[in-house]
This record gives C-alpha cells, structure tokens and sequence, in this order.
C-alpha cells in the first residue's frame, strides 16, 4: 500500500510488478481468466499487503546508470570529507599531486632529437604540413594514465553527470519542493519514487509522473569544490 502499486503471482511463483501509481483507498479483487479445458477454475487464494520495495532500479535511461550513480555518490562523499579539516590538507594534497602529472605526460618526448638525418627531415616535414595548434595523438600509455591518475581527480573537482540520479536532489518545479529520487521499480518505467526533504512536513514518500514531474538536480558539481 505504501508503494501504491500491485503485483500478481501464479502457482507459488515470485509476484511481478503490475501496476503503479495506484492510489484508491480500496481495492475489488477482480479476475478474468481464459482456458479451454472445461471445468478449470481459478481462485485468489491470498492477499498479500507489502511496504516500500528496497530493491529500486536506477532508472535509465531517463536517469543515470548504475555506473554514473555510483561515481557520484563517491565524489559526494568525498566533497563532504573535503569539508572536515582532519581530511582536507590530504585531499588537497593528492588533487595537487595528480594534477601535476599533467604536464609532464602531455610534453612532447624530449628524445625529439633523432640520431637518422631521414627521419628527422620527415619529422620537420610533417610538421610544416601539420595546421598551427595540431597536436600529435597522445600515444597509449600517456593516455591510459591520464584517465586513471588525473581524471578521477577532475570527476572529484568537477563531477562526472550532472544530471537525474538516484540518490540525488531534484526539485519539482510546478511546487518547488525538493526531494530525493529514490529510483524506479521496474525497468523502463516512468513513475519515479521521491522522498521529500521539506523542514515544514515529515519525510513521506510519493509516485510522481515523469510526463507531469519536470526535475532538475539542484546540486551544483562546482559547489562543494570550490570551498
């Protein structure tokens, strides 16, 4: 009833969600069975009455994917680590340490200097044909640490989505109320599951619509970062 939705089973077997949204104070049980075997018969043989479901799916692809929710809720955690001065001094010191690989992994090779006089010919050629500002394709191993040494830290700086998350601060703009997603129950789904943050009102859970709810996140990657 909490959840507002009702699930069927057959034969013992694990009910599957069937509808949602569903907000009538009362239910009539009602059912329509078809068969071609004379005499067989069906029955309601139990009711059930659950709470909120823990196993929420993230909701994509209207929200971020699994991977993108779990990317963000670790820079969350360490933006608000960031903020204690037992961790501060360290976090800064690491974020300083890798930013500092930048340099020295997109600097030109310093053995630009070629023992064979062809080659070095063809080199000054190439570069003359080169447009201004062309720069060469980094090769593999710079560009393999460049994503696992400094883009973990721009993720931290910067955050990796922005956007509709589960675990994530939207705000319901006709009422601009905010709330936290906490995601959807079945895949595909358009009913998102919210749990309100409001000071005035206890925290109380609600189905909203994705065509009637418009959401933003109201959390800004840069704000936490910049203290």
């Amino acid at each position: 009833m909490e959840a507002h939705t009702i699930s069927f089973a057959k034969n013992d077997k694990e009910p599957k969600l069937a509808f949602e949204g569903v907000v009538a104070s009362e239910l009539f049980p009602c059912v329509l069975f078809y068969s071609s075997n004379p005499g067989e018969k069906v029955a309601l043989c139990d009711l059930q009455i659950r709470g909120m479901p823990s196993n929420l799916l993230p909701g994509e692809p209207l929200c971020s994917p699994w991977t993108t929710v779990l990317l963000e809720a670790t820079v969350q955690l360490l933006r608000r680590l960031h903020q204690c001065d037992q961790w501060s001094s360290h976090i800064n010191q690491h974020i300083h340490s890798q930013l500092e690989l930048i340099g020295p992994l997109l600097r030109e090779d310093e053995s630009g200097c070629c023992k064979d006089p062809g080659e070095a010919n063809s080199r000054s050629k190439q570069q003359l044909q080169d447009p201004p500002g062309h720069r060469k394709p980094l090769s593999t191993v710079k560009l393999a640490a460049l994503c696992t040494e400094v883009w973990p830290v721009f993720a931290v700086i910067g955050g990796v989505d922005s956007g509709l998350r589960a675990g994530g601060l939207c705000l319901h703009k006709p009422s601009a109320r905010r709330a936290i997603l906490l995601g959807v129950l079945k895949e595909g789904s358009y009913l998102a599951k919210l749990q309100w943050e409001e000071t005035w009102h206890p925290l109380c859970q609600q189905t909203c619509k994705w065509t009637v709810l418009i959401i933003s996140t109201l959390f800004s990657p840069s704000a936490s970062s910049s203290k």
